[in-house]
């Protein structure tokens, strides 16, 4: 199992080959590409928003303040998810306290979720600026609310979402 890294440099093109595939789709515009995976896309998006938020939040000299998220199963206390998540936080030298949040996996929609629309009156108020879960099928395995729930926490305070195990990674 591997981890997200935060070290990356947060500009559109960040790397040689980036760089290199948009020469290359500029130079032979019609030569067929293959499309990359809407995951890694996804994950780039959340890796860039929660960067950017990171990075402005440095510039103020504030340690991000972050709230907990895990789903439960059968109304098991979800404990381990949420101990990992702490856990993340801490090592990335964030600021959890002790708000945590809970949904029913039963519970499909994140708007269906109390927990989850608590986790957001938290970041529109500026109690918080983000949240940290285990992995992305926490907040929702569908991929189009994923991308919905990314983009509301960038449109609302520069929140951000981040994750224990990173949208490419599947925990064993």
């Amino acid at each position: 199992m591997t981890s997200q890294s935060t070290t990356r440099a947060s500009s559109t093109l960040t790397d040689w080959m980036d760089r290199d595939n948009e020469i290359n789709r500029w130079l032979r515009p019609n030569v067929p590409r293959v499309a990359s995976d809407r995951l890694v896309q996804l994950m780039k998006l959340r890796r860039e928003q929660m960067e950017r938020r990171l990075e402005a939040l440095r510039v103020r000299g504030r340690v991000p303040r972050i709230v907990l998220y895990a789903r439960t199963v059968n109304g098991q206390s979800p404990d381990r998810s949420l101990a990992a998540a702490r856990e993340f936080a801490e090592r990335m030298g964030w600021q959890s306290g002790d708000q945590t949040f809970t949904d029913c996996r039963s519970l499909a929609t994140p708007e269906d979720r109390y927990g989850w629309l608590q986790i957001k009156q938290h970041v529109t108020s500026g109690y918080a600026d983000g949240v940290v879960a285990l992995t992305r099928a926490a907040i929702s395995p569908q991929l189009d609310e994923y991308e919905t729930e990314l983009n509301w926490f960038a449109g609302h305070s520069g929140g951000f979402i981040a994750l224990v195990h990173a949208e490419n990674v599947v925990p064993q």
